[in-house]
């Protein structure tokens, strides 16, 4: 069976139709799919580069095929490109070779090829990877009009599709569902079904074990993951403001920055106006996911200040590695950091007395280190694996018994 995927990122594509990306849309991504379907295609805009990049991910591989839209990026290229964007949807959509379809929603490409696949009436489920209604929020980076419909459209259309989906997962336990309840919770309906596992991929032999600090440190190192500098809800500005805090006690605290994006060079300039730029360091865009642990790996504190999310990857990631993590009290995390550990995304006062309160503490640090480990053996590959083919199953299972119901008739 073939199975259309929608997964919304920042796609490449060569000159010989080979798909690159700079996020979690590897080829081991889409392999997940493999698990239960035979094929997948991939919808995706992709911008064209001359050859193979050596900073981004591979993402073709056998058993994936790529269908195109027209490259935009942003609203208002999306409304200059819309007449042709929902042609290739529709011509998408309609594929006899189709059969189901799984969406990661919300997401700009995800929402309108959803919108279209939906009028097909081919099963289609649902994977809700963060809360538009808080992700869009007034305190979010951007116009403040576009944010208010935004909010409010995507809010409606997850709710929406929830409902009509034959099935839905979420990547949290319990908050996700509450806001955006599945078809079978409402319906009571027997052939739908839910789930919930993460996007993170943790190796069942890639546990650390728990850390210890002595107290003799001289030095700490924080390490702090955001793939795309294209906002402030990672708390970029934040997190140095804590830095800065921590360092004008007397302590000696630097942090490390992964990813990259047009804001980088703004928060250098704010690391040198704050006499903080010799405590901060950017690394760039790491070229896998191998180097990001790395960095991870190498700090003492995972600190991710954000306003909104699903489940940050990043931080089970952290959690993986026996870091102890600060971060904030929105949608997922409080699933799996203790609210102590916990502090609004621009509250640099709060993560700066975190940080202070960790490193005076070593043992604090040492139970937060035994703690996260155990919280994050829950997301092991095997775990969550297992919870992903189910679902795909599922919905395997209830396209076929469709496609022989409508054969019989």
């Amino acid at each position: 069976m073939k199975v259309l995927v929608v997964a919304d990122g920042h796609y490449y594509i060569t000159p010989e139709g080979e798909v690159y990306a700079d996020s979690v849309y590897d080829y081991n991504f889409y392999q997940r799919y493999l698990m239960t379907f035979d094929h997948v295609y991939a919808v995706i805009r992709a911008t064209p580069i001359s050859k193979a990049p050596s900073n981004k991910k591979k993402t073709s591989g056998n058993g994936i095929s790529f269908l195109l839209l027209p490259q935009y990026q942003g609203p208002y290229q999306y409304l200059k490109k819309y007449v042709s964007i929902v042609k290739n949807v529709k011509k998408i959509c309609s594929r006899e070779d189709v059969e189901c379809a799984i969406f990661r929603i919300p997401a700009a490409t995800s929402n309108i090829v959803c919108k279209y696949f939906e009028k097909t009436h081919k099963p289609f489920g649902v994977e809700v990877v963060v809360d538009p209604w808080e992700n869009f929020s007034p305190r979010a980076s951007g116009n403040k009009i576009m944010l208010w419909i935004v909010r409010r459209s995507w809010t409606k259309f997850v709710k929406d599709m929830c409902l009509k989906a034959v099935g839905a997962s979420y990547v949290t336990k319990s908050y996700l569902q509450e806001h955006y309840p599945p078809r079978v919770s409402v319906e009571n309906c027997s052939c739908c079904f839910t789930e919930n596992y993460s996007s993170v991929e943790l190796a069942d032999d890639l546990f650390a074990i728990p850390r210890n600090w002595t107290g003799e440190e001289k030095e700490f190192v924080i390490s702090h993951v955001s793939n795309s500098f294209t906002g402030y809800e990672k708390g970029h500005l934040t997190l140095m403001d804590a830095i800065k805090k921590v360092n004008d006690k007397g302590y000696n605290v630097k942090v490390v920055f992964v990813g990259d994006g047009p804001l980088r060079k703004e928060f250098e300039e704010y690391a040198k106006r704050n006499g903080i730029d010799d405590k901060v360091t950017f690394t760039g865009r790491l070229a896998n996911g191998n180097e990001v642990r790395k960095v991870i790996r190498n700090s003492d504190i995972f600190i991710l200040p954000t306003l909104a999310e699903g489940l940050p990857r990043a931080l089970l990631e952290a959690m993986a590695e026996g870091i102890p993590c600060l971060s904030s009290p929105t949608c997922g995390i409080p699933e799996v950091l203790e609210e102590e550990f916990l502090y609004d995304f621009a509250d640099s006062e709060g993560f700066a007395k975190g940080i202070i309160n960790f490193i005076t503490h070593p043992e604090r640090m040492k139970i937060a280190s035994e703690n996260n480990l155990n919280m994050a053996k829950k997301f092991s590959a095997s775990i969550l694996n297992s919870r992903r083919k189910q679902f795909y199953d599922k919905l395997k299972e209830y396209t076929e018994n469709v496609s022989c119901k409508k054969y019989n008739d």
